[in-house]
This record gives structure tokens, sequence and C-alpha cells, in this order.
């Protein structure tokens, strides 16, 4: 949908289109797939799966109880609750851009797939030029949509705001909402003011600017997975058993059979009835589909368990992780990502909390619990905390979190606190 608008767009800002139309075409075929509703959507599928297993029972947390921590921890708060769904997002379409705004005094973000965003120029890794598709309104039947444009140069961020209908560019007062939007420049600025999360899977391509989604290159094997189902479904329904019944038990001559019955031909026989009830062929067919579905799985590079059963015939945990070894391999290029994106989010957030007047400048340090338990025993690693408190290598805040992964480190320490106060003494006990 907005492949065609790139070009005005872009012109709006001075600026020429340098991605290449078979790449945003693409980024907006990832799109389109990943929404897709209508059938079996094995992107989907894999991309929710991993995310589970990336962001269950973890937790991301800042350090810290200044006026800057606070209402950066709000933020963070927020982005927690949406993370499974960004890192589905990100496996799902390659890639995914979290905006930080600000609104009556508080920071807030927007979600955004990369087919909404153009890479316009980079040095290294870095992005220092780029235009983003960041929000989109629907009146009377009508779109509308409004285009952010980020220029890094010598320290000083630009930020541009432009809005379009689907055929023209139109004002962005004539929005209500857009009304109040002005122009940006940020000074002491050296990176975007986003976080950019992509896909850990290669695209194969020497340029690597967008990330792609986790079935990339699988097409065929799911076709093929998708016909074996349609085959199952139709020997569903071939199997349906007919009674055969002679012809002297139908009214006429030419009088048709309903209802799973036929009408047997004379041929001399004495049967009254026969049954034509074929064999299901439901053990081959499975034995294909479950091939067809663990190919599927090696060639995206995850272990057993995520379309077939995992083998159950693990002995011990060293056995169980080696056997989930790819999956959690993926699981930690996420993760990685994850943290590193989360840098450029705090540090977009500080941006506007000091360009804005928020709040004073503040300490923070970010603390990532991630969670292990698919691959580890969790008794185990109860043991182990247990033991690193014992000995004074870990808060009983800590300790506490591992059970309340939810409670931030403050909020486990107060509740600490709370017991602690409530035991009775030694001198309680001896009455006196």
């Amino acid at each position: 949908m907005f492949k065609l608008l790139w070009g005005k767009v872009l012109a709006l800002f001075g600026k020429k289109q340098n991605s290449d139309d078979y790449i945003i075409e693409e980024n907006e075929k990832f799109a389109i797939n990943y929404e897709n509703t209508r059938d079996i959507n094995f992107t989907s599928i894999f991309s929710n799966k991993l995310a589970n297993y990336v962001v269950n029972d973890s937790n991301i947390d800042l350090i810290g109880d200044d006026k800057r921590t606070i209402l950066l921890k709000r933020t963070l708060k927020s982005l927690r609750k949406k993370l499974k769904k960004i890192v589905a997002r990100e496996l799902g379409t390659g890639g995914v851009v979290i905006i930080p705004y600000v609104a009556n005094g508080k920071i807030y973000f927007d979600i955004v797939s990369q087919n909404r965003l153009c890479i316009n120029k980079k040095l290294g890794d870095d992005i220092v030029d780029c235009t983003i598709m960041a929000e989109q309104i629907v009146k009377n039947k009508n779109h509308y949509y409004r285009w952010v444009d980020y220029t890094l140069e010598n320290g000083l961020l630009y930020i541009r705001y432009r809005a379009t209908s689907d055929t023209e560019a139109i004002p962005l007062s004539f929005i209500p909402e857009w009304s109040n939007i002005e122009d940006l420049v940020i000074p002491n600025v050296d990176r975007m003011p986003f976080m950019y999360l992509k896909s850990p899977i290669d695209n194969r391509h020497e340029c690597d600017d967008y990330g792609v989604p986790i079935t990339y290159g699988c097409d065929k094997q799911i076709r093929e997975i998708k016909e074996t189902l349609r085959q199952i479904l139709r020997e569903y329904d071939l199997k349906e058993a007919f009674v055969g019944a002679d012809a002297k038990m139908f009214k006429g001559e030419n009088a048709l059979p309903t209802n799973g019955l036929y009408k047997r031909i004379n041929g001399g026989d004495d049967d009254f009835w026969e049954v034509f009830d074929p064999a299901f062929r439901d053990t081959s067919y499975y034995n294909k589909l479950m091939n067809q579905c663990a190919m599927l799985e090696k060639q995206i590079g995850t272990s057993r368990g995520i379309l077939t059963d995992p083998l159950s015939s693990y002995q011990n945990v060293d056995e169980t992780r080696r056997s989930l070894y790819d999956t959690f391999s993926i699981v930690d290029d996420i993760r990685n990502g994850i943290s590193e994106g989360l840098e450029d989010f705090l540090y977009a957030c500080e941006i506007l909390a000091n360009y804005f007047n928020l709040t004073p400048m503040g300490n923070y340090e970010i603390k990532e619990d991630w969670d292990y338990t698919f691959i580890e025993d969790s008794s185990t690693q109860w043991n182990q905390l247990l033991q690193g408190e014992s000995r004074g290598v870990i808060k009983k805040a800590e300790l506490r979190q591992y059970i309340k992964p939810e409670e931030t480190l403050e909020e486990a320490q107060s509740v600490i606190d709370e017991i602690e106060d409530d035991e009775p003494t030694v001198k309680d006990l001896m009455g006196e």
C-alpha cells in the first residue's frame, strides 16, 4: 500500500528514494503475509512461539529512584507489557520500530512495522537519515497519513512532519489531531530517537539494511505442508461410508440415492445390502506431514517442538539442553537485539525528556533478567539462587524476583522489608 506513496512523500522532504522498488515491495509483502488471518499462518505460528520463549517470565527493569528514572520506569513498564507483541511482529514482518513521543507531559511510543520505514542513508550500521509513516487515520472512508523525516547531521537531529492523503499532500492542520505538531531541531544527539529491532534471520543479500521474517525462503516447504493438509481433509471426505441397497428399495427406476445410500446394480446375487467403507490412510499421510514440518523447522533453524512434538527420550537436563540448542540460539540472538535496542529506546526517551524539560537528568542502571527455564531445570536454578543468596553474592530481592518476576527490584525489597518487620524477634519469643 505504501510503496506507491514513497516517491511522492520523499519528494516532500526534498529527498530521493534510495531503496530499490524490489525491497520496498518485499517489506510490504512481509507485512501483508504476517497479518493474513484467512489461512494457516506458519510465520505467525513461529513468531508467536519464539516470542513466548523470549519474553515469558523474563524481566527488564531500571535501578534508580530519581525523578528521571521514575519517568523512564513508567514508559518501560508499558513497553514490557507489549514486548511479546513487539517480538512477534519483529519476527513476522522482518523488523519493527518503536518510536517514543511526548504528550501531556508523559512519554508514549508507537509500534511501527518496517514496511513503514524507509532508510535513506546509513553510516556503517547506524541510520542517519530515514522517513517513517508514523500514523494513519481514516475519516469518512478516506485515508490520511502522517510522515516523519529524521536527519542527523553534526550532532543536530532534524525532525520534520508532513501529511498526505492517498493521492496528494495536505497540511497537518487538516487533521485536528495533528494540528499542533511542529518540526523540531534537537542538539547534542548521536543516534536516531527510536529503537529498531531486526529479525536475526539472514536475508541472503549483501545489503542487510532491513530484516526478513522468520520463515524467509521457506515458501516452497510451506506450500507442500498446506497441500498435505488439503490431502488429509480430502481423505476424511472420501472416508465417508456408503450403504448399497437393492434396487427394489428405491421408488421408481430413475430415483437417485441420498444420505449415503447408493443403488446396487442387479448382479444376480442374493445379498440385499452391501457396505462401501474404504480404509483411511491416516498413518501414511501424518507421517508425511510430520516429516514436512520437521524439514520446515530445520530450514528456519529451530529445534523440534514448534510444529512437531519434541522427542521425549532425553535422560537428563544436558540432553534436553542440547536438543533445544538451535531454538535457544535464535532466542538468544533476539534477546541480544532487544538489549541493544533498549539502550537506543531509553536514549530517545531521555532526548525527549531533556528537550521538553519533563524532569531533571538522573542516573539509572538497566537490569535484565532473562528466563532460561525452557533449557534449564527450574529446581537446579532455584538452588543456585539460594546458594548465591546464602553466600551474599545476590540480594534477597533478586531471589524474590525469581518467584515474582512481575515485581521490580524496589517492590520486591519493599515486600521483604515488610515481612521482616512483621517477624517476631527473639525477645518477643522469650516474652521479654
